[in-house]
C-alpha cells in the first residue's frame, strides 16, 4: 500500500506541474500573454504548482483508507484542473494586473477545499 500511496502523491505533484506549466505555455502561444510577468521563467509558476499540488499529495499519503483517498484525489484533481484552466484563461484574457499574493492564495485554497470536502464525502459514502 505504501508504494501506491507514494506513487499517487508523486503523480499528483507531477500532474500539477504539467497542468500549470502546460496551460501557461498554451495560453502564451495562443494569446501572447501570461498570468505572471516573465512567462514560463517566472518562479511564481513553480511555487503555485507546489502549493496547489501539496493538498493532493498530503491526502494521498495520509489518507486512512487507500481506496477512499485515491477516489477523492482523482475526483478532486479533475475538478480542480477544470476550474484552474478556466480561471487561468479568464485571468490571462482579462489583461488586468492581478496581485501575485491573491493568485498564490486563491488556487491553493481551492485545491485544499476540494480535496478535503471530497475526501470526507467519499469516506461517508463508503460508511453507509
Amino acid at each position: 500500500m505504501m508504494k501506491s500511496k507514494a506513487a499517487m502523491a508523486v503523480g499528483s505533484m507531477v500532474g500539477t506541474f504539467i497542468i500549470i506549466y502546460g496551460t501557461t505555455a498554451v495560453f502564451g502561444l495562443l494569446f501572447g500573454a501570461y498570468l505572471f510577468e516573465g512567462g514560463l521563467t517566472n518562479v511564481n509558476y513553480g511555487v503555485l504548482a507546489v502549493l496547489c499540488g501539496a493538498p493532493f499529495a498530503v491526502v494521498a499519503l495520509i489518507g486512512r483508507n487507500g481506496k477512499v483517498a485515491q477516489g477523492a484525489v482523482i475526483l478532486s484533481a479533475i475538478l480542480f484542473f477544470v476550474i484552474f484552466i478556466l480561471v487561468h484563461l479568464v485571468l490571462v484574457l482579462s489583461a488586468e494586473a492581478m496581485e501575485v499574493r491573491r493568485v498564490m492564495a486563491i488556487f491553493p485554497i481551492s485545491a485544499l477545499l476540494l480535496v478535503v470536502v471530497l475526501y470526507f464525502t467519499r469516506e461517508r459514502e463508503k460508511a453507509v
